[in-house]
């Protein structure tokens, strides 16, 4: 993992608006209450799991998930995978807000240094430049809840155990008040992503194994079960980008806590692309009564 050099900068700025998201204040905030529609949010949710694709492939799914998870919360947590830097363990970003064209999120610098404490975690600002897994959260976090603060994780490669020891650093920010977001999609389907489970034959019989493929492991992720999923990942090869913050997901919640899973598609729903298919699914999870 590089490390970075020279003075670090207080704010890191978007890379995506503009891209995967409307640069325009304005048109960013009406794109991101429409999606969000009516939605009600769900007594008692304490993590979502929700994907980090461009709107306009994913974004109707992490509305479901943000809906649920509604307004008055004053700090998120988002987990999430590296999809461009190689690492052990995980990764904090040491900067004072992040920026979008709606304003800054500040960065609970109390919340990173309790991170860091763990041997698993550092900071590296380097690993966050090209990143959008955090980034694309941001604009529904602040929608719902102007004001929020931002705890950003990274999560890399996680040897036996290691699961676990991430969790038990997670744990004490999961507080009332605080909303444990993860950021995940699900199947990355072709040859683009090295996986074929099934012949690049026509649009319907890839949706169809991609959406069972996705379908079974959102079971396995509303459960709970972090080693069933692990096995379930293993047994079948799926290309799951947030597979990693997941399994620390469901090793910090607390026992009793329930999952359900809120909503699925797949970017053939807005995509006439058959060759390459990703999955996004949504999943809420509640604390025990």
């Amino acid at each position: 993992m590089s490390q970075p050099t020279g003075p670090v900068p207080r704010v890191k700025e978007p890379h995506l608006a503009g891209r995967w998201y409307p640069a325009s204040p304005d048109a960013l905030a009406a794109a991101v209450r429409a999606m969000l529609g009516g939605g009600a949010p769900r007594p008692g949710v304490v993590a979502i799991v929700v994907p980090p694709a461009a709107y306009e492939f994913s974004g109707a799914t992490a509305a479901r998930g943000f809906a649920a998870a509604g307004p008055g919360w004053r700090r998120a947590v988002v987990v999430g995978p590296s999809h461009f830097a190689t690492f052990h363990g995980a990764v904090v970003l040491p900067m004072a807000a992040y920026r979008t064209p709606l304003g800054l999120v500040e960065i609970d610098q109390a919340a990173i240094d309790a991170l860091t404490r763990c041997s698993l975690v550092r900071a590296n600002p380097a690993v966050f430049l090209r990143e959008h897994a955090v980034e694309v959260q941001l604009p529904w976090l602040q929608i719902l809840n102007p004001g929020i603060a931002l705890v950003p994780l990274l999560v890399g490669r996680l040897d036996a155990g290691d699961g676990e020891t991430l969790a038990a650093a997670l744990r004490p920010l999961i507080a009332p008040g605080t909303l444990l977001v993860v950021s995940s999609d699900l199947v990355h389907y072709g040859r683009r992503f090295d996986y074929l489970p099934v012949p690049a034959a026509d649009p319907t019989t890839v949706a169809r194994a991609v959406t069972q493929l996705d379908e079974d492991a959102l079971q396995h992720v509303a459960a709970g079960d972090a080693d069933e999923l692990a096995r379930y990942v293993e047994r079948t090869g799926a290309t799951i980008c947030g597979r990693a913050p997941l399994d620390v997901l469901l090793r910090a919640l607390a026992p009793g806590t329930a999952g359900e899973v809120l909503a699925h598609a797949t970017s053939l729903d807005t995509s006439d692309d058959h060759e390459h298919v990703v999955g996004y699914g949504a999943v809420a999870f509640t604390a025990a009564a």
